[in-house]
């Protein structure tokens, strides 16, 4: 499970970095009203970020799933309605054509896969036992050499 931890953390990193990629191209195709960074928004994203990578580094598999799965599920989901199903500016079929539009739907798309990548790892997180060596019986296991010891005497 380290190596899906890891993953996660990559995945976690990678989707910030575009999150705050994707603010300042926002700014760029939007009108004059919205054309501007909140930094607002970049603080709660980096924030959710930051709280999300403890959780992955500190906490158990399952907590560490479940952290990961709600987090990119939220924000799959505002994606999703945001850039695909809402009739607004920051909508990828409605963007106003200029330098930045391809960018733009660039960091959508990335964000997506970013997210669904996030959500596969969060599942496999919370599917994963991890074990110690001796929690799983096998024939090399010094408690099943006593038993089998214990047993021969007996018979």
């Amino acid at each position: 499970m380290k190596k899906s931890r890891v993953l996660a953390l990559l995945v976690v990193g990678a989707h910030w970095v575009d999150a705050i990629g994707h603010l300042f191209l926002a700014a760029k195709i939007l009108p004059a009203p919205n054309d501007h960074v909140s930094w607002l928004a970049v603080i709660l994203i980096t924030s959710g970020h930051l709280v999300v990578s403890v959780a992955l580094w500190k906490l158990g598999d399952r907590i560490a799933g479940w952290t990961l799965l709600i987090f990119f599920l939220a924000a799959m989901s505002a994606d999703l309605y945001e850039h695909f199903l809402h009739a607004s500016a920051n909508n990828v079929f409605m963007a106003a054509f200029g330098y930045w539009t391809a960018w733009f739907d660039a960091s959508v798309v990335v964000l997506l896969a970013l997210e669904i990548l996030g959500c596969a790892i969060g599942t496999r997180l919370l599917g994963g036992r991890t074990r110690s060596r001796n929690s799983a019986p096998g024939v090399s296991s010094n408690l099943n050499r006593r038993d089998l010891r214990l047993s021969a005497s007996l018979s």
